[in-house]
């Protein structure tokens, strides 16, 4: 059976919109079949790797009926002989191709895709293997994500900057603060800070809207820049709604900044429960309703076959977009009545909270 929202061919309404490539499989490396998640990969997952999709400079691939199924295939004007020949390390531009509009667009889900303008360690020429090594092709993950490929290795700052990075007159107190408080709290005071990139703050399923330059609909999206994060004890753990987990009495647990996103999904109008919706579907009719009925029966999800709104706040993990060091919180950012941390909801007793508000 054909997995749901993996791959397909988009052809809007409008017969004069082009075609366009759909599906999660776009930025995940398969030719097209779905990968064999839950048992140790086989030959025929090894042979539906598209390698050239993070190796190969100036290659581009869309979505083809190849027989009676339909596979990714180089886009037109590519030249899969040249790009092949031109195999590389991947460079941050490769990775980029999938992780940069992940989320459904550029910038859109964690809201800081580092550019030489944004990020200090771009600006310096860094590439993403610097912090997320690589050993037999599989990649070091960070943050909050499900699947580690290489759990025992920790992307942390201090792998570089270590444990106590601080220097003159202030050193000794700054570092203290790193017992408790991750380096990204400090170092992360804005994102989505190129206006040319915002991010979304809210997105609504419920409410399709039609996009006239491609003939497609999209969920209702609010955007920001300059973000400000919200900030939450973390002790890399997540629940399965992206929210981490930890609290001030968890000796584990450091306070982090977070990107807070509102989401009103799909649900069964009866049980509350998000509904996988068929992307297609939604993507072409902009019929919610249809594209519940058939994202569930794809899924062979139980679905009374009615649908309401649910809210969902997202939680997603804030690491690039590192300014230089000059514009990094100062100490009253966080230490006056009117900081950016919240004590009270971080767990803080009121005298304590008193101590730490103090102007500076």
């Amino acid at each position: 059976m054909a997995k749901p929202n993996w791959i397909g061919i988009l052809q809007p309404k409008d017969a004069s919109k082009p075609a366009q490539p759909g599906g999660c499989g776009q930025c995940h490396v398969s030719l097209g079949i779905f990968p064999n998640h839950i048992s140790k990969l086989t030959e025929e997952d090894y042979g539906n790797i598209d390698c050239l999709l993070c190796h190969a400079p100036n290659y581009r691939r869309t979505v083809a009926k190849v027989g009676d199924k339909l596979r990714f295939v180089p886009a037109p004007g590519v030249d899969v002989l040249k790009a092949a020949q031109g195999v590389q390390k991947s460079t941050n531009e490769m990775c980029f191709r999938c992780h940069a509009g992940a989320g459904g667009g550029l910038n859109h889900k964690h809201g800081v895709t580092p550019t030489p303008q944004t990020d200090i360690h771009m600006a310096k020429g860094m590439q993403c293997q610097a912090c997320h090594t690589v050993k037999d092709h599989k990649i070091a993950g960070g943050a909050d994500l499900k699947a580690q490929e290489l759990p025992d290795i920790k992307i942390d700052c201090s792998n570089c900057h270590t444990e106590r990075p601080h220097k003159g007159d202030q050193g000794a107190s700054l570092n203290d603060h790193t017992k408790r408080i991750a380096c990204q709290t400090c170092h992360v005071p804005l994102i989505a800070r190129d206006p040319k990139q915002p991010t979304v703050v809210e997105r609504n399923w419920t409410k399709p809207v039609y996009n006239g330059n491609v003939g497609l609909y999209f969920p209702a999206n609010k955007f920001a820049g300059n973000v400000k994060p919200v900030y939450r004890w973390w002790n890399r753990f997540m629940k399965v709604v992206p929210e981490p987990v930890g609290s001030i009495e968890d000796p584990k647990a450091k306070i982090f900044p977070w990107k807070k996103t509102d989401y009103t999904i799909i649900a069964d109008a009866e049980t509350g429960k998000g509904v996988y919706i068929k992307a297609g579907v939604y993507s072409i009719t902009g019929d919610v309703s249809a594209a519940a009925k058939k994202g569930a029966e794809d899924a062979n999800q139980k679905y009374s076959g009615k649908w309401k709104g649910e809210l969902e706040t997202l939680y997603f993990s804030l690491n690039h977009q590192v300014p230089a060091k000059g514009e990094a919180l100062r100490c009253d950012a966080c230490h006056s009545p009117s900081g950016v941390m919240d004590f009270k909801a971080l767990g803080y007793k009121e005298e304590m909270i008193k101590k730490l508000t103090q102007s500076y």
